[in-house]
């Protein structure tokens, strides 16, 4: 039955995706979250949808509703740039083709779909949709998972993909706790809004047992730290914080103790504890000695795994030998910088943190101007930026798509202030439901009247 579901939407959605290319980029984006297809056990899982809306999405948009991608933006060159760079580290390095080809082509993906989606983003709806799409696609596992835990569910893993991981399901989980938060009451304007929004609400306090039955250590200081973050961006920050402490010792007390006991390792030593810190703190030298030898283009994307215990001079087991068994370097940071090199490096980190104080700026000054909407929005994403970053240090998760798409997001986010502001203007003392938002016909001019 699943598996019929999943054809009949695909069949539908498909045609669409050619002729509304936006359409294509947020049904692309939710299958990239939700894995849909992982939720089926028959012909279904094996279907390639994603590429066959992929394609349909891109002959679409050159055909029908070309939209330039915003390469104005410093950000979104760098985005490219960053590509470009990696794609050097491969040729500078040993080649590895069979083993770097598939990541490579996955990375060429990630970023074409981000930058495709800062084309298509032209107005306030389209924002909206495209949050819509994200927050509910991980939102889904967050109140799955969380029902299932409550009622007495083992430890769960993500559903498949980048996902499977338990920390990297834990990370995005945490990314989206802000997006649930903060835009739950910016969907009410939508079809079924209301309905949308109360799930939001819902998927936001399930994702917290979710993020817990993961048993991910990265999963638990990542949230505590996106909690801390939204706790001192409301008005009543003392009553938010003691609230915060109140929540937390709660959920400490009614805890699993098999979950208590895995989150005091982090503090209370302990022979896992000693030997998972020992881990990640040793490939992080590995990693160090990765970035002296080759400061420039790295050792190679992808090539981590192969030449790690060529690089662990100077960094011993517990028997005392050099040999050791860790092949990754447990931190997103270290990773592009030991794999890509320096530049690399600066071009990733100017993305995430260039994008975190712009909508810092962009909140004030929509505070200053009146427009008010876009402060749900630069909250939500700012969080789950710092949420990221503070996850990264603890995974190889440099080339996540859910922390791209943001960054474009991000960035092209004043020009759908600007369109709004005109939209405003333009349709003074009319109702913006007869206007068309969503525009897909091929036309420089976004505000067109629907008769």
């Amino acid at each position: 039955m699943r598996d019929l579901l999943v054809f009949a939407l695909f069949v539908g959605i498909l045609p669409l995706s050619l002729l509304r290319p936006w359409v294509g980029i947020c049904a692309f984006t939710f299958l990239a979250y939700n894995r849909t297809q992982d939720l089926t056990w028959g012909f279904a899982r094996s279907l390639p949808i994603s590429q066959l809306i992929a394609v349909a999405m891109i002959i679409g948009w050159i055909t029908i509703e070309y939209r330039p991608i915003p390469f104005r933006f410093s950000r979104i060159k760098a985005m490219v740039l960053l590509l470009l760079v990696v794609m050097i580290s491969i040729i500078m390095n040993q080649v590895r083709w069979e083993a770097q080809g598939h990541r490579f082509s996955d990375l060429v993906k990630v970023i074409f779909v981000s930058l495709l989606t800062g084309a298509f983003l032209i107005n306030r709806f389209r924002l909206r949709t495209l949050m819509a799409v994200m927050s509910l696609a991980l939102g889904f596992y967050g109140a799955k998972n969380g029902v299932m835990y409550a009622l007495g569910g083992s430890s769960i893993a993500g559903p498949g993909g980048m996902l499977k991981d338990n920390n990297d399901f834990a990370l995005a989980m945490v990314m989206n706790v802000p997006l649930l938060f903060y835009l739950s009451n910016e969907m009410k304007p939508l079809k079924y809004g209301k309905y949308i929004s109360i799930f939001m609400k819902a998927a936001c306090l399930l994702s917290l047992l979710t993020i817990m039955s993961t048993g991910s250590r990265g999963g638990f200081l990542a949230l505590g730290v996106t909690m801390l973050i939204m706790a001192l961006k409301t008005k009543w920050k003392l009553p938010a914080l003691a609230l915060l402490v109140i929540v937390g010792l709660a959920g400490a007390a009614l805890a699993p103790k098999e979950y208590q006991d895995r989150i005091a390792s982090i503090f209370v030593s302990t022979g896992e504890r000693d030997s998972s810190a020992q881990g990640r703190l040793t490939s992080w030298l590995v990693a160090t000695n990765m970035i002296q030898a080759n400061p420039v283009w790295g050792i190679g994307f992808s090539n981590m795994v192969y030449d790690y215990n060529r690089y662990t001079q100077g960094v011993y087991n517990e028997e005392g030998s050099t040999d050791q068994k860790a092949r990754v370097s447990h931190n997103s940071y270290f990773q592009i910088w030991a794999e890509s090199g320096t530049i690399a490096f600066l071009l990733f980190m100017f993305m995430i943190v260039g994008s975190i104080v712009s909508l810092g700026v962009l909140r004030l000054r929509s505070k200053r101007n009146g427009d008010l909407w876009v402060i749900p929005y630069c909250d939500a994403i700012q969080v789950s930026m710092c949420a990221f970053m503070v996850g990264a240090t603890f995974l190889n998760r440099a080339h996540f798509d859910f922390i791209y798409q943001l960054i474009v997001v991000a960035t092209v986010l004043p020009v759908v202030i600007q369109a709004e502001r005109k939209l405003q203007k333009q349709v003074s003392g009319k109702k913006r439901s007869r206007l068309a938002q969503d525009v897909w016909v091929r036309d420089s001019n976004p505000f067109v009247k629907v008769n």
